[in-house]
């Protein structure tokens, strides 16, 4: 059966089951803000149809000096895109013919746009008796050779981050393989303490960090999110980079997010924490393992011996409760399922759930 490549679209995951969507269900399987919208963004919309009649500003002047202003860097480090996919396209099309090391499980994106640019890829696997997490002498061996590696921290399936000591190990080894490490961090403000790269960029020029506004600010049709690297990097990507790549809206909304969105954040990001630390034990006491998750997100797993979830996952659609399926994430490949932190009475309603499927 060929699934869905992404969560966030219940209606292709019915079509692939065969099915509909039980009305009322609930998408556990896309990643964004199960909060309202920032406040300021309802306010303008009204205002945005004059960014539709004109079009954008091809240097996107207004959010790169808020983007900059925000991250403590130059302008000229700062190259925002149609979302972060286009800029983990832009990295590959710049590295084509490359060999590459990703970390997984990881974003099945890193993999499409190495191969679409004839990239050599090769995996470092991540692993559940670890807790998913890193080994350094591993990893070392698997740089080697390698121009380029894609990291993402937080990771996506499994929401496990690093602390800055750790984060800084990971870009110290890379450098001293002279292999550019691409640090996505998507979902970094979902975490309650976040711990970015950007503090390395002065010592490390080897990074280049990717920044989504898509997730923490509920906008996936807007397609918002830029790159933060040394000039020279940032000018290389430029080059491969189409005009007017992105829109007005776009840049508008997201400049308001960047000037007003700080409370925002920090309140998502308790809320969040607030569920996990929540719900966390109530899944263990239902015979389910959750990965040490520091966003939105978790990877779901039979505590006692991982095993194909396909069953549990046509249960709980079956029930309302649509979640993201893990063939495509290599290291789970079908074992687990990716399933979202959302508002209290919705987690409620997925935990009730799976009591029921212990019971039949």
């Amino acid at each position: 059966m060929l699934l869905p490549n992404h969560g966030a679209n219940p209606q292709l995951l019915a079509q692939s089951l065969k099915s509909e969507v039980k009305k009322g269900s609930v998408d556990f399987s896309v990643n964004v803000n199960p909060f309202p919208p920032l406040p300021e963004i309802s306010t303008v919309w009204r205002n945005l149809y004059e960014e539709i009649l004109h079009y954008p500003d091809p240097t996107c002047r207004d959010f790169i000096e808020k983007a900059a202003e925000k991250d403590g860097v130059g302008k000229e480090q700062i190259l925002p895109g149609n979302g972060a996919a286009e800029l983990i396209f832009l990295i590959a099309q710049a590295y084509r013919g490359s060999k590459v090391l990703i970390v997984e499980p990881a974003f099945s994106e890193y993999r499409d746009a190495c191969a679409v640019n004839g990239c050599e890829v090769h995996s470092y696997l991540t692993k559940r008796e670890n807790a998913w997490r890193l080994d350094l002498e591993e990893l070392k061996k698997d740089l080697i050779g390698k121009q380029l590696c894609f990291f993402c921290h937080p990771s996506n399936p499994t929401g496990v981050s690093y602390e800055r000591e750790e984060l800084e190990a990971v870009i110290h080894l890379a450098a001293t393989y002279g292999v550019t490490l691409v640090i996505d961090e998507a979902f970094l403000h979902f975490m309650e303490k976040p711990v970015s790269a950007v503090p390395f960029l002065n010592q490390y020029p080897n990074i280049i960090i990717l920044r989504s506004l898509t997730k923490m600010f509920h906008l996936p049709g807007a397609r918002i999110g830029y790159a933060i690297a040394s000039e020279e990097r940032v000018t290389r990507l430029k080059t491969l980079q189409p005009p007017w790549s992105v829109n007005g809206v776009a840049q508008r909304l997201g400049s308001i997010c960047l000037e007003s969105g700080e409370m925002y954040i920090k309140q998502t990001a308790l809320d969040i924490s607030s569920e996990r630390g929540r719900i966390f034990p109530i899944l263990d006491s239902l015979g389910f393992e959750a990965s040490p998750s520091s966003v939105n997100f978790y990877v779901l797993q039979k505590k006692e011996s991982p095993e194909d979830l396909f069953p549990l996952l046509l249960f709980l659609f079956t029930n309302g409760i649509v979640v993201r399926h893990t063939e495509n994430f290599r290291g789970i490949d079908g074992k687990g399922l990716r399933v979202a932190i959302r508002a209290p009475e919705e987690n409620n309603r997925l935990l009730s759930v799976l009591e029921s499927w212990n019971n039949t």
